[in-house]
């Protein structure tokens, strides 16, 4: 299965398809105070547009683009335990 890009929300977010599943990608990039110290990447279930109910991590991490979490999720699919939409 392949991701599909069907939102950008702005340059740090947009929201994919994959199968039946929304997920949402939050782009966060390294800060100078530190937090997050190395750019990163979450991804987050949700609906087609964006809006997420439970901010339980499905895919993504530290160090990450948007574009890696696209490959990532497209290699490995999404790990949904506790999550939901």
């Amino acid at each position: 299965m392949i991701p599909e890009i069907v939102k950008k929300i702005n340059s740090d977010k947009v929201v994919i398809k994959y199968g039946n599943d929304y997920v949402l990608l939050s782009y966060a990039p390294a800060r100078e105070d530190g937090y997050p110290q190395w750019d990163e990447t979450l991804a987050f279930m949700c609906n087609e547009d964006g809006e997420v109910k439970n901010w339980i991590e499905v895919a993504g991490g530290s160090g990450m683009n948007i574009a890696d979490v696209i490959t990532e999720i497209s290699q490995y699919g999404i790990t949904k335990r506790g999550a939901y939409q």
